[in-house]
């Protein structure tokens, strides 16, 4: 994406990257644990997401909450992270989640 065409809000930030990742607002949401009809808002910037909602939608789209918030560049967990599928990504993420609890 150029830097000309770049979303600049937090709404259409958060629209683009649900619409790449192939997601329904729906989807979406089942994933992040919100209602539908939040991330309806979210994306019409009729509502600000609290920072707990920022952290939930960044980790179920695979981004940074730097990046819906407004960084320039969208970061992955891993290099080639866009290659895999969403069911690869979530099995990888459980590993991930694992071995943090393990080390607790």
């Amino acid at each position: 994406m150029s830097q000309s065409s770049m979303p600049t809000s937090f709404a259409d930030r958060l629209r683009e990257v649900r619409n790449n990742r192939k997601l329904s607002q729906s989807e979406l949401a089942r994933d992040a644990g919100m209602q539908p009809s939040a991330i309806a808002h979210f994306e019409a910037g009729r509502r600000k997401p609290s920072f707990d909602n920022v952290r939930a939608l960044a980790k179920a789209l695979h981004v940074s909450a730097d990046y819906l918030l407004g960084t320039k560049t969208a970061t992955t967990a891993f290099r080639d992270e866009e290659k895999l599928s969403t069911r690869d990504r979530d099995f990888i993420q459980n590993l991930i989640d694992t071995m943090i609890k393990d080390k607790k």
